[in-house]
């Protein structure tokens, strides 16, 4: 009940203010494109790796994870709802980059020049109640919403493993008592002993490797499901002719997409701004380092679990689009086994446990950062939302992805008023003498 009462408020607001939130973030890019010249000097500098490493590590850290698989497949299953097969998503979310990913370049390169977190941004160009509502709504989103979609992925994986190789079959209650709270336990005793910036540190340099691994599994992938290519674009093209349209004239694919993108990329929520809050490069280089991790995130996650899982549900018995993601990322996983075998098996899980861990564990950096509270008070509101999100992605996923959607929209509205109105009317202040 809880969650169709979200989904209906959230439903509503993407439906008939999506155009709204279009117009803003091409008011936002074309402002700044014209402007970008009189508010930052362009790099003649030649590039440091040092200094761009830490923004990107913390960035691709944090949005490459276990909960883009989750989050694409559920795209699918809403797609394949309203009349499609689930692979137009690929196409919508196309579109809908166009639109959205050079906000990513905007939201940091206003933040750097006014050397403001977005939380003080906000509260500079808008109001601190405004502010106040974003900050809550970012934290919330991400250490209840992102979090939830790791631990369902980690689950997903212990599952799997347990019912394919033990024969032991978990239900809700040993899912919690011996899956979700072991890494709640570990989590809790990584913040409360301070050690998550070296936990978060290593784990993060992980993730290039990860990513280089996963990236080449599915490069193996492909050339083994070869003759599937064409079929898999013919699949794109059908399903989006098949899409059905939302009240107002928006495709509800181009509505699935920018919540998936946003989910993915974390773009116009302001998280790419505070992971180059400590300003080791220039304005413009730190917006295309955050701009760059958007496209990695994205492409990782879309192209990779579409075309995975369109494979295994056109060739592979017992693979479909199923309301139950547990089914959904197990066909995933048991694709992936059926093509590659184990090589590809243990990137794949690897993938899921390392880069889930990273963004539980990065969640804490934005409660950090975003919360004007003591250090005791940011302890506790994290252990409490991630205690709320795994008891919560046992038995009611569906809550965690419906308020997810409708905290997006919150804090994403929030954040482009605010972007707006700085380009509107406060950007000739950093205009350079």
């Amino acid at each position: 009940m809880i969650a169709a009462w979200i989904n209906a408020l959230s439903e509503g607001l993407w439906e008939f203010f999506l155009p709204l939130l279009i117009i803003l973030g091409l008011f936002i890019n074309i402002k700044m494109v014209k402007a970008r010249a009189k508010i930052s000097d362009s790099d003649i500098s030649s590039w440091q790796l040092s200094k761009i490493k830490g923004a990107l590590s913390i960035s691709l850290a944090s949005k490459v994870g276990t909960g883009a698989i989750i989050g694409v497949l559920a795209a699918m299953w809403q797609g394949s709802v309203h009349g499609g097969s689930g692979e137009g998503i690929v196409f919508w979310v196309l579109v809908g980059m166009l639109f959205l990913v050079p906000i990513t370049y905007s939201e940091v390169l206003f933040t750097q020049i006014s050397k403001q977190t977005p939380r003080d941004f906000i509260t500079t160009n808008l109001n601190a109640k405004a502010a106040t509502v974003y900050a809550l709504g970012l934290v919330a989103l991400y250490a209840f919403g992102f979090v939830g979609f790791q631990l369902t992925g980690v689950q997903t994986v212990v599952r799997y493993f347990s019912e394919n190789y033990l024969d032991y079959h978990f239900n809700s209650v040993t899912a919690l008592l011996y899956i979700v709270m072991p890494i709640i336990l570990l989590a809790g005793m990584v913040i409360v002993t301070k050690s998550h910036h070296l936990f978060i540190n290593t784990l993060s340099s992980l993730i290039f490797m990860i990513i280089l691994a996963y990236v080449c599994f599915f490069m193996f992938f492909v050339y083994q499901t070869r003759d599937f290519i064409s079929q898999y674009f013919s699949n794109i093209y059908a399903d989006v002719m098949n899409f059905q349209s939302a009240g107002i004239g928006i495709p509800i694919g181009l509505i699935i997409a920018f919540q998936r993108i946003i989910q993915i990329s974390e773009t116009s929520l302001g998280t790419s701004a505070l992971s180059s809050s400590d300003r080791e490069n220039s304005p413009r280089r730190e917006a295309f380092v955050q701009t760059v991790s958007t496209l990695i995130s994205i492409a990782i996650a879309v192209i990779i679990t579409s075309y995975v899982f369109a494979y295994g549900q056109a060739h592979i018995e017992g693979v479909a689009l199923v309301g139950d993601s547990f089914e959904r990322v197990k066909g995933y996983i048991f694709t992936v086994f059926q093509v590659t075998g184990y090589m590809g098996l243990s990137i794949v899980v690897l993938f899921f446990v390392v880069s889930g861990f990273t963004t539980i564990l990065g969640s804490f950096h934005y409660v950090n950062t975003s919360l004007n509270i003591g250090e005791n008070g940011r302890i506790i509101t994290y252990l409490f939302l991630i205690s709320l999100s795994g008891a919560l992605s046992v038995t009611h996923f569906d809550i965690i992805f419906e308020a997810s959607n409708l905290l997006m929209f919150i804090v994403g509205a929030i954040n482009l008023l605010a972007m707006a109105l700085f380009i509107h009317k406060k950007i000739h202040i950093f205009h350079k003498i």
